[in-house]
């Protein structure tokens, strides 16, 4: 799992996370909600090790992460940004197998058995089969929301982080995908997903971290309360929390 304890981030004198202690379990989808501005992607930047926090502790397990070699926790956490230019030229295939180059490790080297099984599974579980030989620049933004999700799964590692990687997408795509997402993380990885829609979230998420103002205002369960949180009519007991 894991750990935070007391983080913030500041950042040019202006605080963007403050005191956020909580949780991210393995085997686990834990969706990460609130308004623009609360802190969720700067909060998934320091999770992958992009960022360090200004103050408090990330542990991996019971490992604090400040301890740990440089680059380490590249091998733990993959993260998907909210944007993503399509690369150009690239098959879709040719995207998920460059999920198999490890950071800090040589660039030019051949794919393995192991890594071939990793990239035809990730391609089948995102449906993907039929379109590997396309470009990416020529799909849809569906059709590339699924294959940068595919590049995230085959790089197997333990947390997957995606910054509204589903938004955008029609609803029954978007609900396949958290179908998809909730058997992977029942398979064992720990998965944190930002997003706004909050009905999916209901429905799949086995943990809620509702972000207010760069503090955790609501943990646990997506329960019959926990929506009044994140919708305008409870926007004002956000704070009180």
């Amino acid at each position: 799992m894991l750990r935070l304890e007391a983080l913030s981030f500041v950042s040019r004198g202006t605080t963007i996370l403050s005191g956020v202690t909580t949780v991210i379990p393995d085997h686990s989808l834990t969706c990460l909600v609130g308004p623009n501005g609360a802190g969720k992607t700067t909060l998934l930047r320091i999770l992958s090790g992009e960022l360090k926090a200004t103050s408090g502790r990330l542990l991996l397990g019971e490992t604090d992460t400040s301890l740990l070699p440089q680059g380490y926790m590249a091998h733990q956490v993959s993260i998907i940004p909210q944007v993503v230019q399509p690369p150009p030229y690239l098959s879709i295939s040719e995207l998920v197998q460059l999920g198999r180059f490890r950071p800090y490790g040589a660039i030019w080297r051949r794919l393995t058995r192991r890594d071939h099984v990793a990239v035809n599974a990730s391609l089948a579980r995102c449906q993907l089969e039929a379109l590997s030989k396309r470009r990416v620049e020529e799909l849809s933004g569906g059709e590339q929301q699924r294959a940068w999700l595919a590049f995230g799964l085959a790089q197997e590692k333990r947390f997957l982080l995606l910054d509204e990687t589903l938004d955008g997408l029609d609803v029954l795509v978007k609900k396949s995908s958290f179908e998809l997402l909730k058997e992977v993380a029942n398979e064992g990885k720990g998965i944190v997903l930002t997003t706004h829609d909050l009905d999916l979230v209901t429905q799949f998420a086995d943990q809620v971290i509702v972000l207010s103002s760069g503090r955790v205002v609501y943990e646990g369960p997506p329960n019959a309360d926990w929506q009044n949180r994140v919708s305008p009519a409870g926007q004002a007991r956000w704070h009180m929390a």
